[in-house]
C-alpha cells in the first residue's frame, strides 16, 4: 500500500509532508491534506469568495501552504436537523460565517487510471436554508474507495442565497437576483473543472449528485445558460426542475421578509449592515416544502425560462441522468400520526382542498380509492406531489433528449418500521455512513448492519458505474431506461422492480412539465 500510495504522489503532483500530512500542488498553490487508511482526505479548501448579495468571485491563488485538514465554516443557517444532531453527537461541526464558501476532496490512495479518477460532486439538501457538504452524513471516503473522487462544498442558503429584491436586480449588471446560492453552485463544478487534475480526477468525467434541495438545484443548473458544460451527467435522488419562482413570487416573500427584518426592500446599506445572526433568527421555520420562502428565480438571467420548459423542448443540457426517490419520502414527518389535519380525512381532504383549488375533487378521489387509512393517504400525497412526482416528471421530460435512468429506494430498517423508507434514507446508503449522524439509529444493531451491509455495496456500485460512464448497475442487473416500464429497485434486495410511478405520477403530469414551472 506504501509504495503505491508513493506511485500515487508522484503521478499526481502530491508529495508526503509527514505525520501523515499530503500535499498537492495546484496552480495557485500547495494544499496540504491527510491520509486516511487508503483515502486522502482534503477539507475547507475555498473555492470561491463572495460579499453579500454579490455573485462569488473565484479563488485561485494563495501564499504558503494552504492548510485543508479541517472542514471551513458553513453557511450561516438556523441549522439543518443533521447540524443539530451532530452536535449534540459531538461530532465535529465548524462555525458559520458569510465566508462560507469552501470544499472537500476525497480521493482514492492508488494509482489513478489513465486520464485520471471519475469525479462525483455532491450538492448537498436542506431545503436551501440549511445545511452543508461538511456533514458527517457525506462524507465521501467510502464512496471513494469504490474508484471515484468525491468532492462536497457549502453554498450561500436562505436569503443569503436566494433573497430576491428589486434594488439587488438594478445594481446587479445582469439584472440578476435571487440566485446567489446557484452562482455558488456553478462557482463549485467550475473550480472542480479548472483544479481537479491535480488531484488524479478527470476533470472531462464529472457527475453531479444531489438529493432533495440539492438534487433540485442540479436540475435547475440543467437549464441554467451559467452551467452549460458544468457536469457530464447527474444523479438526482428525490429533487426535480420545479421549485423555482417567478419574481413577483420572489418580490412577495422577500416584502415579507423585510417587514420581519426592519429594512425597506430599497435601502440596500439597511440590508447590508444586518449582522448575519439576526437575517438567520428571522428565516421563518416552514415545514411545507412549497412555502420555503427562498428558492431560485426566474432572474432571466442565472435562469431565462422555467426549468421543465427547458428540459422538455431540448433547451437544457442533454446529460445522461439517473433519477430516483425513495418510497416513502414523507414519513419524515414524525408530527403527522398525532396531527388530526394529517391523520383524519377531513384533515387531509381540507389541505388538498387549500393546495390544489378546482381539481380539489380529483384528487381526493384517487387517494381515497387507494388508501383506506387518512394518514397514509396524506404520506403519499405529499411526497408524491413534492418530491417523487416531480423527480419522475424531469426524468421523462429529459429521456425525451438523453439517456436517463430509473431508480426507486425503498428499504425500511427494521428499528423503525413505522418511518419506512423516508426522504433522505438512501443517503447512508450512497456515502456509506450508515453508523453517523442522523442515521445511526437506524442501524443499531449488529444484525441490521450485517443484513444492510450487501444494500451498501449495491447502491455504492450503482451510483459509481454510472460515474464511470456505464449504465448504473447493481449486481447483474443494469438500470432500465425511464419510460421502459421498469425501474431499478433497492429494498431488502436489489434487482429490477415494475414501474409502477408512472400511474401514480399521472396525476401530476408524469409526461409534461407543470404550466409556468
Amino acid at each position: 500500500m506504501k509504495r503505491v500510495l508513493l506511485a500515487l504522489l508522484l503521478l499526481a503532483g502530491l508529495a508526503q509532508a509527514g505525520g501523515g500530512a499530503v500535499r498537492v500542488r495546484l496552480p495557485g498553490g500547495w494544499v496540504q491534506g491527510y491520509a486516511e487508511a487508503d483515502v486522502l482526505v482534503f477539507k475547507g479548501i475555498p473555492y470561491a469568495r463572495a460579499e453579500r448579495w454579490r455573485a462569488p468571485e473565484r479563488v485561485d491563488a494563495w501564499s504558503g501552504v494552504l492548510r485543508a485538514e479541517r472542514p471551513g465554516p458553513i453557511c450561516p443557517q438556523k441549522g439543518s436537523i443533521t447540524v443539530r444532531l451532530g452536535r449534540l453527537a459531538g461530532r465535529y461541526l465548524p462555525p458559520a460565517d458569510e465566508d462560507c464558501l469552501n470544499l472537500n476532496v476525497w480521493v482514492p490512495a492508488e494509482d489513478p487510471p489513465p486520464g485520471g479518477w471519475p469525479v462525483m460532486v455532491f450538492v448537498h439538501g436542506g431545503s436551501y436554508t440549511g445545511g452543508s457538504g461538511s456533514e458527517p452524513i457525506y462524507d465521501g471516503a467510502r464512496l471513494a474507495r469504490r474508484g471515484v473522487v468525491v468532492v462536497t462544498f457549502n453554498y450561500r442558503l436562505g436569503p443569503f442565497g436566494f433573497l430576491a429584491l428589486p434594488s439587488l436586480a438594478a445594481e446587479d449588471p445582469h439584472g440578476s437576483t435571487g440566485n446567489y446560492g446557484l452562482l455558488d453552485q456553478i462557482a463549485a463544478f467550475a473550480w472542480v473543472r479548472r483544479q481537479i487534475a491535480g488531484f488524479g480526477g478527470d476533470p472531462q468525467n464529472v457527475t453531479a449528485f444531489g438529493e432533495s434541495a440539492g438534487a433540485m438545484s442540479i436540475c435547475t443548473l440543467l437549464a441554467s445558460p451559467l452551467a452549460r458544460g458544468a457536469f457530464d451527467r447527474a444523479v438526482l435522488e428525490s429533487g426535480g426542475c420545479n421549485f423555482v419562482y417567478t419574481p413577483q413570487e420572489a418580490y412577495a416573500h422577500a416584502r415579507d421578509f423585510a417587514r420581519a427584518v426592519g429594512c425597506d426592500p430599497g435601502d440596500l446599506a439597511c440590508w447590508r449592515a444586518l449582522p448575519a445572526e439576526r437575517l438567520v433568527a428571522l428565516v421563518p421555520s416552514e415545514t411545507d416544502f412549497e412555502k420555503v420562502p427562498f428558492k431560485p428565480v426566474l432572474d432571466g438571467y442565472v435562469l431565462e425560462e422555467p426549468p421543465e420548459r427547458a428540459l422538455a423542448a431540448g433547451r437544457a443540457a442533454a446529460v445522461p441522468l439517473f433519477v430516483g426517490a425513495t418510497e416513502d419520502e414523507y414519513r419524515l414527518d414524525v408530527t403527522a400520526p398525532e396531527d388530526p389535519a394529517k391523520s383524519t380525512w377531513a384533515g387531509v381532504e381540507a389541505l388538498v382542498r387549500e393546495k390544489e383549488g378546482g381539481r380539489a375533487d380529483a384528487v381526493i378521489r384517487h387517494y381515497r380509492a387507494r388508501f383506506d387509512r387518512a394518514l397514509d393517504a396524506y404520506y403519499a400525497y405529499m411526497g408524491e406531489r413534492i418530491l417523487i412526482c416531480p423527480t419522475y416528471r424531469a426524468g421523462r421530460l429529459a429521456a425525451r433528449h438523453a439517456p436517463v435512468f430509473g431508480y426507486r429506494f425503498a428499504y425500511a430498517s427494521p428499528l423503525w418500521p413505522e418511518l419506512g423508507s423516508m426522504h433522505g434514507m438512501e443517503l447512508p446508503f450512497v456515502f456509506g455512513t450508515r453508523g453517523v449522524w442522523p442515521f445511526w439509529a437506524f442501524f443499531a444493531s449488529t444484525d441490521v448492519q450485517e443484513q444492510s451491509g450487501g444494500l451498501v455495496r449495491a447502491v455504492q456500485q450503482a451510483w459509481t458505474a454510472f460515474a464511470w460512464g456505464e449504465a448504473p448497475r447493481a449486481g447483474w442487473a443494469p438500470a432500465p431506461r425511464l419510460g421502459s416500464g421498469w425501474l431499478l429497485g433497492f429494498d431488502a434486495r436489489w434487482g429490477w422492480r415494475a414501474d409502477d410511478w408512472a400511474a401514480r405520477c399521472a396525476l401530476w403530469g408524469a409526461g409534461e412539465p407543470i404550466p409556468n414551472r
